[in-house]
């Protein structure tokens, strides 16, 4: 999937009757059944993609191909070609409305945002990074179904499993696949922990690239690059490292109380998941330029100058840098189907919302969770409160007695926090005025710099 000359397309693999011509009696030929691959394009051109076709477009294929089989149906191909479009007001109602059947979230924004996200993986290359979304909570809260139900809808979904690392690397580059990892995906082997770790780290963003060691056909190991940037869901009950999490939406799940929707089971060979994922191809197909438009149209300064009309007591912009680069692919998404599916009013006592305010509302209330727990998790922050509270005038103030004022917040002794670890975070936090005394060192501070280090890291102050 992707984007050449300005014309979007799609590979499928059909199936094909191949004629050869036999070389001694050309008029005699020999047929065969074949799945072959074409382009289908959004002008609704059907293009062969072997090499004698596409050098005569000036094309070429940038990698191997990956065969998927029935993610896009022969019968709802033709019927593209043939000039079928679809309604998306009723795309998005079918993708939300079986997150609803399946999956019970205490949340009701959770089945917007998911049903963006999941529509949002046959666009994903047209945006600059891609968010992962993170399923946590206890057991049996609905994580593995949830995963299931998006491997049934989401574009060339693929689950971790037994599958090699090398062959999820090309199965990625090559085919653009949601990567799905369930908790069941136990990386005993630390070369299979470190690969995926890797390409979790680096795979949220277009341009992200991991290195392996390939043999080549001489039997010669040479360093090889693959293209990892896809969208991935995973889910486990631990928790995600601080890096890593940085680049998610986080749900966590709790145990459902709806027994009806609980004990609904996902039928996979149900047709209606076809049905669904032809929808969504033609969707993309036929819109993709106006979703373009849409993400390129978010401002950065607008949408924040948005955001503080709509959520009360002027939350600061959480929405920066990183976080707003994660949501804007489902702002963009939110702001087209806004145009398509009617305003509507939750309950009686809420005034009506568009599908982009709701996500604007869900993405702060995120930023703020996960500002909060990084303020009140991270040593960095403790030690600036703790410098908040120590530092009366401007001056230079031991390391020691910082140390000591830090380890009074914790009920329980910090091996970690020794002096040279105060040091060495004062130095990552930008102090550079320092002095030795005796066998100490003194640090200078000013009560201006640290309060304005402390709004910019959202740590409140009480100045």
């Amino acid at each position: 999937i992707g984007v050449v000359e300005d014309h979007a397309y799609v590979g499928v693999f059909l199936p094909c009757i191949v004629y050869s011509k036999n070389k001694k009696r050309e008029e005699e030929t020999k047929r065969k059944r074949a799945e072959l691959l074409f382009l289908i394009l959004d002008d609704r051109r059907k293009i062969l993609a072997n090499r004698e076709v596409l050098e005569g477009l000036g094309w070429e294929l940038a990698y191997r191909p990956c065969q998927f089989k029935n993610r896009w149906s022969p019968g709802s191909v033709q019927e593209y070609l043939n000039g079928g479009t679809v309604e998306p007001a009723k795309v998005y109602n079918m993708v939300k409305e079986a997150w609803q059947q399946y999956i019970e979230f205490d949340d009701p924004s959770y089945y917007d945002l998911l049903t963006l996200w999941v529509i949002g993986t046959y666009f994903h290359h047209l945006f600059n990074a891609y968010p992962y979304i993170y399923i946590g909570g206890v057991k049996r809260a609905g994580k593995t179904k949830t995963l299931t139900l998006a491997s049934l809808l989401a574009f060339n979904a693929i689950f971790s499993g037994n599958i090699s690392t090398s062959a999820v690397f090309r199965l990625i580059q090559g085919g653009r696949c949601t990567f799905l990892i369930d908790e069941t995906e136990h990386l005993i082997n630390p070369e299979r922990r470190q690969d995926f770790r890797n390409l979790l780290l680096s795979g949220y963003k277009k341009g992200g690239v991991v290195y392996r060691t390939e043999r080549t056909s001489k039997d010669r190991m040479v360093p090889e690059a693959f293209e990892i940037y896809s969208p991935k869901m995973l889910a486990n009950i631990q928790g995600l490292e601080d890096i890593l999490e940085d680049r998610c939406i986080t749900i966590i799940m709790k145990r459902g109380k709806n027994r009806e929707i609980i004990n609904r089971e996902i039928d996979i060979q149900d047709p209606y998941w076809q049905e669904v994922r032809d929808q969504l191809y033609i969707l993309y197909l036929c819109y993709w330029r106006e979703v373009l438009e849409e993400y390129l149209g978010i401002s950065d300064v607008y949408d924040v100058s948005v955001i503080c009309d709509v959520i009360e007591n002027n939350i600061m912009n959480e929405l920066s840098g990183r976080e707003l680069e994660l949501w804007k692919p489902i702002l963009a998404l939110a702001s087209f189907f806004d145009k398509y599916i009617p305003i509507t009013s939750q309950t009686a006592e809420t005034t009506q919302t568009t599908l982009k305010e709701e996500m604007l509302q869900l993405a702060l209330r995120k930023a703020k969770e996960k500002n909060v727990e990084n303020m009140t998790e991270t040593g960095e922050a403790i030690l600036i409160e703790t410098l908040l509270e120590t530092v009366k005038e401007d001056g230079y103030y031991k390391v020691k007695e910082i140390r000591d004022r830090m380890a009074e917040k914790f009920e329980e002794e910090q091996k970690w926090l020794t002096t040279r670890w105060v040091g060495r975070a004062l130095k990552r936090l930008g102090f550079t005025d320092k002095r030795r005394l005796g066998t100490g060192r003194e640090y200078r501070f000013t009560k201006g710099t640290l309060i304005d280090l402390a709004e910019r890291l959202g740590i409140e102050t009480s100045q």
